[in-house]
């Protein structure tokens, strides 16, 4: 059976771990899930109430989370790597979908462009009805491979 190490970005990760009892982030492997990244800032808990904003920090989330979980779990990370370098499959799941279609769209392929210029990871776009939090306009998850 596979080990299973869990981590979470400091502030608001660690906090979901004590309060709520889920990780951010599981290794198994060299396969890394990641779940439930929003657009809200994990140090200060602020959330722009602008859906580009909230994309833009989603894709700075789980940057930092990658590159946190991999360094606690002891791999090197090269310079000049981020860790979208390692995303396989991200999916974004969109409250309101229906009405910002065409901004949230425009803007994921921008930041997937600009995050992963070496590749091309699978990417799936959801619309849903809401997220735990009502400020929260945006959710990743995203699915990683350590080379």
């Amino acid at each position: 059976m596979a080990s299973f190490k869990y981590h979470a970005l400091p502030g608001f990760g660690e906090e979901c771990r004590e309060k709520y009892g889920f990780s951010d982030a599981c290794l198994i492997g060299k396969r890394l899930v990641v779940t439930g990244q929003t657009g809200m800032n994990p140090l200060t808990k602020e959330t722009s109430p602008k859906i580009e904003e909230q994309i833009a920090q989603a894709f700075k989330n789980i940057d930092d989370l990658i590159i946190h979980t991999l360094t606690k779990d002891g791999y090197a990370v090269k310079e000049g790597i981020s860790g979208w370098d390692y995303v396989v499959k991200l999916r974004a799941f969109f409250v309101g979908l229906s009405e910002t279609r065409a901004v949230a769209r425009e803007n994921m392929v921008h930041y997937i462009k600009k995050w992963c210029p070496r590749h091309q990871p699978l990417f799936t776009m959801v619309g849903i009805e809401s997220l735990p939090f009502p400020e929260h306009l945006v959710e990743f998850e995203v699915d990683v491979w350590i080379p």
